[in-house]
C-alpha cells in the first residue's frame, strides 16, 4: 500500500511506468499536470484508489462535472500523504 504521486503529463514517461506498476491498495493522487491522465480512456485500467486535486482540474479548464476520479482539495490531500507510509512520487 503506497501513495502514488504522479504530477507530470502524458509525455513523462517516469509517469507512465509508475502508473503501470500501481496496485489496487495504492492510493493515486494526480496532481499540477498529472491531472491529464485522468482525461485518458487508460484511466479506467489504471490499477489503485484514483484522485484528482480539483484546483489543479479546475485551474486546467475542465469543469469539476467532467471529472472522471473523485477530486479532493488540498487538506484532504495532506490526509492522505500523513496516512500512507510509502510514497512513490
Amino acid at each position: 500500500m503506497a501513495l502514488v504521486l504522479v504530477k507530470y503529463g502524458l509525455d513523462n514517461p517516469a509517469e507512465r511506468i509508475k502508473l503501470s506498476n500501481t496496485k489496487d491498495e495504492d492510493t493515486i493522487v494526480f496532481i499540477q499536470n498529472g491531472i491529464f491522465w485522468t482525461r485518458t480512456a487508460e484511466i479506467n485500467s489504471i490499477k489503485g484508489k484514483k484522485v484528482a486535486i480539483k484546483d489543479d482540474f479546475i485551474c486546467r479548464g475542465y469543469d469539476e462535472s467532467e471529472a472522471k476520479v473523485p477530486l479532493i482539495d488540498y487538506s484532504n490531500f495532506i490526509d492522505i500523504v500523513e496516512k500512507e507510509e510509502k510514497f512513490i512520487g
